[in-house]
């Protein structure tokens, strides 16, 4: 906790991530990818289950980018993220 600077809740879960040698973590939480990274642990952000939901056509881009905004009103994504996301759904990338 001490080391990542994250909460009792997030360090479990990264604990249990280990000890269960699960695949994947979801996380936004800046400090925790930071340990995911370190400890080579793969992580996915909610942005990125977006996404695919939108590739995947579980959702369409009108009700992707409602979720965006959600997300970004909750969250605390930076400008360029939530730019790159708006892009991403519109097709400009």
């Amino acid at each position: 906790m001490q080391d990542f600077n994250i909460d009792i809740g997030k360090a479990e879960v990264l604990t249990l991530a280990i000890q269960e040698n699960a695949g994947i973590i979801a996380t936004d939480d800046r400090n925790t990818i930071r340990a995911c990274k370190f400890l080579r642990k793969d992580f996915i952000t909610a942005i990125t289950v977006l996404m695919m939901s939108l590739e995947k056509k579980i959702i369409d881009r009108e009700e992707a980018l409602i979720k965006l905004g959600k997300l970004q009103s909750f969250g605390r994504y930076s400008k360029p993220i939530i730019e790159d996301a708006t892009k991403r759904i519109k097709g400009d990338i």
